[in-house]
């Protein structure tokens, strides 16, 4: 079936990160194929929101959120590369799925709100840029077993 595979997820809501990575898991259970998980620390934005912060803030928060995205790989029970990036997430999703070759990026979706019918939800904007095939989970699928 697919060969590579890219799972993103947000480590800021571990519960959903690991019934995502569940399914994600047995779904791809009998197809022998690599498992890449990601995560995205959204970038800072304007240049002045940088001058309040500590100058390592960005070292710490990049090193916290490697430490939880091992958290919720290892309770989901998963083996997968791990990749922590910085950047818009749909981009940088979008930009790592084809830095590795990835045939298929496995999403996880929320309900949309107001918000994501004016602007789009990552998810959207995943499915519509990207040139792998998407596979996105709402979140009635991901409760499920």
């Amino acid at each position: 079936m697919f060969k590579k595979v890219l799972i993103p997820v947000d480590v800021e809501v571990p519960a959903q990160a690991h019934q995502l990575l569940v399914a994600a898991k047995k779904l791809t259970a009998g197809w022998a194929c690599e498992l890449h998980v990601t995560t995205i620390i959204p970038s800072i934005g304007m240049a002045i929101v940088g001058t309040y912060l500590d100058n390592d803030f960005e070292a710490r928060r990049r090193a916290a959120v490697v430490g939880q995205l091992a958290e919720v790989v290892a309770a989901a029970g998963i083996e997968a590369d791990q990749h922590v990036q910085t950047g818009t997430i749909y981009d940088s999703v979008i930009e790592l799925a084809s830095n590795l070759g990835a045939d298929l990026i496995i999403l996880g979706a929320h309900q949309p709100d107001v918000r994501d019918y004016l602007l789009g939800s990552n998810a959207a904007r995943v499915v519509r840029h990207s040139k792998q095939s998407v596979l996105v989970l709402r979140d009635e699928a991901l409760l499920t077993d």
